[in-house]
């Protein structure tokens, strides 16, 4: 190769590679325009589960793609470390106070349940953090990060209050049921469950059950409306 075309390709290479950085600095606006838009259309408006944007989409958002993964990578811990082992947990132990279950049987399941719930708060303060930490580090500008941090807020952490209340609650409301089943037991003799029902004999213990059992069904209408809304979030359903 001689020298004069030598100088040729090294020039037309460096002219090449000024070309490629310059249209990298100019797709940079689109990219951030199309993410902008999705997230404006698709995401804060939406009420149930996280779009997923096929391929041809998402290669639009350039750069900002993986921004996009923090949101829907907690949604998918949520779903599948929370949401479906909450759903488990619930319906094995509305199976386990059936109306045939004695004393001792629902306290046992409502004791399995309780500990049940320790490490999945656990699990959801851990997802959260790496959430929130990987969105701390993010820099953006000022356009994007207004409608990202409402796709977060929407997306993340309205579900994640949703969740850091209904669990607490839910040990509350059983640990209340735990109330209620020792209740029963130290007035052997006043109250007994009979064919899935409580049967009380004298009206002071009937007054004090009453409550106690007021408590518990506000206390689990409550967390049912949590539960219902936090499913609709997550599955859209």
């Amino acid at each position: 190769m001689n020298k004069h075309f030598r100088s040729i390709v090294i020039l037309w290479a460096a002219c090449f590679a000024f070309l490629l950085a310059v249209t990298g600095c100019s797709r940079e606006p689109q990219e951030r325009q199309a993410f902008i838009s999705f997230l404006q259309k698709e995401v804060i408006p939406r009420n149930s589960a996280l779009p997923l944007p096929i391929r041809t989409v998402r290669k639009k958002f350039g750069v900002y793609a993986p921004q996009y993964d923090i949101i829907v990578n907690y949604n998918k811990a949520t779903i599948e470390k929370i949401v479906k082992p909450l759903d488990k947990l619930q319906l094995e132990y509305a199976d386990a106070m059936k109306p045939e279950s004695n004393v001792k049987e629902r306290r046992d399941a409502t004791l399995k349940y309780r500990q049940a719930l320790l490490p999945i708060a656990e699990i959801h303060d851990k997802e959260l953090a790496i959430a929130e930490s990987q969105i701390a580090a993010l820099s953006q500008p000022e356009d994007l990060q207004s409608a990202y941090l409402r796709a977060v807020e929407k997306h993340v952490r309205i579900p994640a209050k949703v969740l850091k209340t209904m669990i607490p609650s839910t040990i509350e409301m059983l640990d209340k049921n735990l109330e209620l089943l020792d209740f029963i037991t130290a007035s052997k003799g006043k109250v007994e469950i009979r064919d899935g029902m409580i049967q009380v004999k004298d009206q002071s213990t009937l007054a004090k059950l009453n409550a106690m059992q007021g408590d518990i069904s506000k206390m689990a209408h409550a967390i049912q409306i949590q539960h219902n809304e936090l499913t609709r979030q997550s599955f859209g359903k």
